[in-house]
């Protein structure tokens, strides 16, 4: 669950940065693309942090359980924080994000679920 509730946080704090600072300035795709990009950066600390904290070997088993529960937390967490503001009605005093700047979340939820697997096999390859 530290996986997931630190990739959910690098988002909570860069989404208001990107809506708020970068895309009424550069545009909502090129925002959403560095957003992308400093997300990426976040969750290999993030793997990095976890993943050295579990005792090597590191079996795969675990990796896919701390890969599948980000997931699912990130999914749950972002579910929730979208009904919270449009129940608060702050969701209504944002542009709609396009299918593109929308799709740039697909890589970076792949990247948060391959990232265990690959911290896992460079710290077992640095222990070994």
């Amino acid at each position: 669950m530290t996986y997931g509730g630190l990739a959910f946080l690098a988002g909570a704090v860069l989404g208001p940065l990107r809506e708020l600072i970068l895309a009424p300035r550069i545009g909502g795709l090129p925002a959403a693309l560095a957003e992308a990009a400093a997300m990426a950066a976040l969750l290999w600390l993030a793997a990095r942090h976890v993943m050295a904290r579990l005792v090597p070997p590191i079996p795969k088993r675990v990796r896919a359980t701390v890969a599948g529960v980000a997931l699912l937390v990130v999914i749950a967490l972002d579910v929730l924080l979208r009904l919270a503001l449009q129940a608060s009605g702050l969701a209504e005093g944002r542009a709609p994000r396009s299918p593109a700047e929308q799709a740039v979340m697909l890589p970076l939820l792949a990247w948060l679920v391959v990232l265990p697997f690959i911290m896992g096999r460079c710290h077992a390859d640095a222990v070994s």
